[in-house]
């Protein structure tokens, strides 16, 4: 083989091994594996924690192949007009958040962020004047925006040096859906969004800028609202970079699962009118019906759906709904067992045993099994009765209240009517939503 051609040959494989360690992107896996980018994280799940809590964190996203975090808002205004800041800031009208006891959390989350190599997004600020619709008070909306711009300067002028690496984007905190959304309201979004554009341009504090609307279909079609964004598209001055991220609205129930392909596919196209603008999806990990966790199952087909038409994942958000420090790390377990052999686990919990029931007089069963066994762990259970699915019992988060300490392995159906036969049915599910066979039993409720 001539040096040349040898030359080339190396030339190639080096560029193929760099394509593939220099950050995983998910059009470009192609078939392979649907994998997330990062998370958001609310401010009151990490508002207390320590250099040791930020690091364990962002160890166990980087071990799930994430990149990006996004926090914030760093600046809220309340109904009482006060506007409380995770930093310390100097603009009129602000106060530290209670909720942070005095810690910088902007430096604090920062810090550790260019420590561990991981990108972040900082909110800038957010008014749920927001919610007060329909239409826009544009005279608060555009004040509001100018607020915001001095909210940029500040963190940027505060952070962006000391921790170069880590301040890496600004995130718009204000969702826009497509609720009747007028070519009025339309051109006061696009207004409100250039005033920040323009503002970071002309002061050189311009960073990847991401914002992360949402749908639901009940209002609306895919087409028309991808038409909105394209006309917004056209008119917004973004840059090179910026993203567009929709939240995919499954976690929500905006969107079924088989309605995701036909939505994203239509905006694919609308961001495909707009030169440099990248399109991710914000992946829904939750259930809103409970707010559990989404099983690991469904969390991958809502990527796997999304894969053709985005370039990349975030998260709504793993650091709350999955993290092995926030959760069960059973989680974690089967979703990094997807990403090394892409495949999910497939093996079942074994069936729940010595399910019992007991009637309390006047509308109350209250059943009672041992736990199910697990490969890898029980997620939760399924309670049927007369074959119809009537509760579910998970494993909850740390920040939940206190919810997670609900024993799994009890039930108290408190609906039932007297001298009734009633067939209930357990089955014990796991991360990925493998089901185990049924316990039964039924009980007369005679008195």
């Amino acid at each position: 083989m001539s040096d040349h051609l040898e030359s080339k040959i190396f030339f190639y494989l080096s560029i193929s091994i760099v394509f593939i360690y220099t950050g995983i992107n998910a059009r470009k896996i192609g078939a392979e594996k649907a994998v997330a980018d990062g998370s958001f994280i609310q401010t009151g799940l990490c508002c207390s924690w320590t250099d040791e809590r930020w690091q364990k964190e962002f160890s166990a996203m980087k071990e799930a192949g994430m990149h990006y975090l996004v926090i914030g808002a760093a600046a809220v205004t309340s109904r009482s007009g006060r506007i409380h800041t995770f930093y310390p800031s100097k603009l009129p009208n602000t106060e530290m958040s209670k909720r942070v006891n005095g810690n910088d959390i902007a430096d604090i989350c920062l810090r550790n962020a260019e420590a561990a190599g991981i990108k972040v997004f900082i909110g800038i600020g957010f008014d749920d004047k927001w919610w007060k619709g329909p239409g826009f008070d544009t005279t608060w909306f555009y004040n509001q925006m100018e607020f915001d711009n001095k909210v940029c300067d500040e963190l940027y002028e505060r952070y962006k040096n000391k921790y170069p690496n880590a301040f890496y984007g600004w995130y718009w905190f204000y969702e826009i859906s497509n609720d009747n959304i007028s070519q009025t309201d339309q051109n006061v979004i696009v207004k409100a969004m250039n005033m920040q554009l323009d503002h970071l341009t002309a002061a050189n504090k311009k960073l990847p800028f991401m914002w992360c609307p949402y749908m639901n279909s009940e209002l609306g079609t895919p087409e028309e609202y991808a038409a909105m964004w394209k006309n917004v598209f056209s008119k917004l001055h973004t840059s090179d970079g910026d993203i567009f991220a929709p939240q995919d609205c499954v976690g929500a129930g905006g969107l079924k699962l088989d309605e995701v392909e036909s939505w994203f596919s239509e905006l694919r196209k609308a961001v495909d009118t707009k030169p440099g603008l990248k399109f991710w999806s914000d992946v829904e990990t939750f259930d809103h019906t409970d707010w559990t966790s989404a099983t690991i199952d469904r969390y991958i087909s809502q990527m796997e759906i999304e894969q053709p038409y985005v370039d990349n994942f975030i998260t709504f958000a793993y650091c709350h709904y999955h993290s092995p420090y926030n959760t069960d790390s059973g989680y974690q377990t089967t979703y990094l067992e997807y990403l090394e052999t892409g495949k999910l686990d497939s093996i079942a919990p074994s069936v729940p045993v010595n399910l019992k029931a007991k009637y309390r007089s006047p509308k109350q069963v209250v059943l009672n099994w041992d736990a199910s066994s697990d490969n890898i762990g029980v997620c939760g259970y399924y309670i049927l009765c007369n074959g119809k699915k009537l509760h579910k019992i998970q494993v909850r988060q740390e920040d939940d209240r206190g919810k997670n300490k609900i024993p799994l392995t009890s039930f108290t159906d408190e609906n039932v009517e007297p001298n009734t036969t009633y067939a209930y049915q357990v089955q014990a599910f796991d991360f990925a939503n493998n089901v185990s066979g049924e316990a039964s039993i039924k009980l007369n409720t005679g008195n």
